[in-house]
């Protein structure tokens, strides 16, 4: 869900309003902020003022559905914390394959360059 709001500001919510549009209050998200060092961390204006974009409002989303299902804030940690190494694991898998048919077509590329020259 984007708002206009956050498509007029180079898609950012300020904190007031990532809190309305999440029902998350202010304090709540600057606690989060703190427990979550690394995991929500919101961009800075120039002024130092909270900048958040779409991928810290799922993991906001995120952290509210784990507190609402009973989860203490070591237990949301840990969980993120799993899911970010997870998609780092599948990250890594991706770019390793990636690398792999890339040298593979390079491969493939100068065979042909090769054949087209002594043909």
């Amino acid at each position: 869900m984007k708002s206009a709001t956050m498509e007029k500001n180079n898609r950012t919510l300020t904190i007031s309003q990532l809190s309305n549009l999440l029902n998350v209050s202010k304090p709540t998200l600057r606690y989060w902020e703190k427990e979550f060092a690394g995991i929500l961390v919101p961009r800075r204006t120039a002024g130092g003022q909270r900048r958040y974009t779409a991928e810290h409002i799922e993991v906001v989303r995120e952290i509210r559905s784990l507190k609402e299902a009973g989860l203490r804030i070591d237990e949301i940690r840990e969980n993120l914390d799993n899911r970010s190494r997870k998609n780092q694991s599948e990250l890594d898998e991706i770019n390793f394959l990636a690398e792999r048919v890339a040298d593979m077509v390079k491969k493939e590329v100068a065979r042909i360059l090769e054949r087209q020259r002594n043909g």
